[in-house]
């Protein structure tokens, strides 16, 4: 395990106490930049918690413990104990088990140190990018056919950034939202693919940025935060009435201690000169943000939700806050898009996919290479 600041383990070790002594908790371990040993002073910490409580989906509760800034991410022992989702092959793999009630995950700790590299479990995991890139594509189309040009735009750039996690992970580099940028050109510069590096900067509207423009995205994520928290306070009851998984996701996004952390990362991000990196960062946590929030408003507006033609909707609404939709516009930088640019938009991600698509298996041979 990597040896933790004295400060950081004690509030850890006090934590797994309490955490172990709950009876749907069967096992805790830590995995994130902690655990790999790239963390710096500004980083949370990352615990991976088995829940034998009857749930389905991943899910994360931030809290603030003894001063530390603590990330729980919830998944069912079902993901353990059966075949393991690929979306969490990296938190197992990183993981340094705390807590192990029945040995369930220390058992699959260990297969999946003996699997994460092999050319057949990336192939899995990189699959697993293709249909979630799809998946935004489709909407990107759905969106720009509609005349949201807003909506094509920031999923288009989602479902690029879903296919460029393939080269990431034939690199064997961790994929992590406050190091996206790092390694992403790294992969691709060793791929000599470094054209799409450029492309997805131009598709992601973060060309030319620098510290300031990162700051000012920081502001605007600061504004919108803090309307999707005064928005679940003033709806407390119609939070209740929504799926879990949409709440968890909104009580997780609408806490203090979040838009402390990501107040605190960013900045340090700034202050080392990644503007880019530290863009990319609160972009990404804005758009998981808004597109729950958005399942929220539809609710209290009374009205039914198209998430495709997400931006659209959040203008059209009259009983929520109208900060949430002007700021994640002005962040992202969309306010003023044109069916072409929308159409190049999609176009430029299609081409992307198509070109990783036909190349991923090939990559993998040449690249996923077992230690020796």
């Amino acid at each position: 395990m990597v040896r933790l600041p004295e400060g950081i383990r004690k509030v850890l070790e006090k934590l797994v106490r309490d955490l172990s002594a709950q009876e749907a908790v069967s096992g805790v371990g830590l995995f994130g930049s902690w655990s790999r040993g790239d963390a710096v002073p500004s980083s949370d910490a990352d615990l991976l918690i088995v829940s034998t409580r009857n749930f389905d989906y991943e899910y994360v509760e931030r809290l603030e413990f003894e001063g530390l800034l603590i990330d729980l991410n919830y998944i069912p022992k079902d993901w353990i104990t059966g075949p393991v989702p690929p979306e969490i092959d990296q938190k197992i793999y990183e993981v340094n088990v705390l807590y192990d009630r029945d040995w369930s995950l220390t058992n699959t700790k260990e297969w999946m140190s003996k699997t994460y590299r092999k050319p057949e479990r990336v192939d899995i995991r990189t699959e697993a990018w293709l249909v979630d890139s799809d998946m935004y594509l489709s909407r990107a189309s759905s969106a720009s056919t509609r005349g949201d040009f807003q909506s094509a735009c920031l999923f288009a750039s989602l479902g690029m950034e879903c296919i460029l996690k393939i080269p990431i992970e034939v690199s064997q580099l961790p994929i992590s939202n406050s190091h996206f940028i790092e390694a992403l050109q790294k992969s691709l510069e060793k791929m000599e693919m470094s054209d799409l590096f450029t492309r997805y900067i131009a598709a992601a509207r973060l060309s030319r940025m620098d510290q300031t423009g990162a700051q000012e995205k920081l502001d605007l994520f600061r504004a919108a935060s803090e309307d999707v928290a005064s928005l679940m306070r003033d709806h407390s009851s119609i939070l209740d009435s929504l799926h879990s998984k949409v709440k968890a996701a909104l009580q997780y996004y609408g806490k203090p201690a979040l838009l402390r952390g990501m107040v605190d990362r960013t900045k340090a991000m700034i202050d080392a000169g990644t503007g880019v990196e530290a863009a990319h960062y609160v972009l990404r946590t804005l758009a998981a943000m808004i597109e729950n929030y958005a399942w929220l408003a539809s609710a209290v507006e009374g009205v039914k939700l198209n998430s495709t033609t997400l931006f659209r909707s959040l203008r059209g609404f009259k009983k929520t806050p109208a900060r949430v939709y002007k700021s994640a516009v002005e962040a992202f930088n969309i306010g003023d898009v044109s069916r072409e640019e929308a159409e190049e938009a999609v176009k430029s991600a299609r081409e992307t996919t198509f070109s990783l698509r036909q190349r991923r298996k090939q990559l993998i041979r040449k690249f996923v290479k077992l230690p020796a």
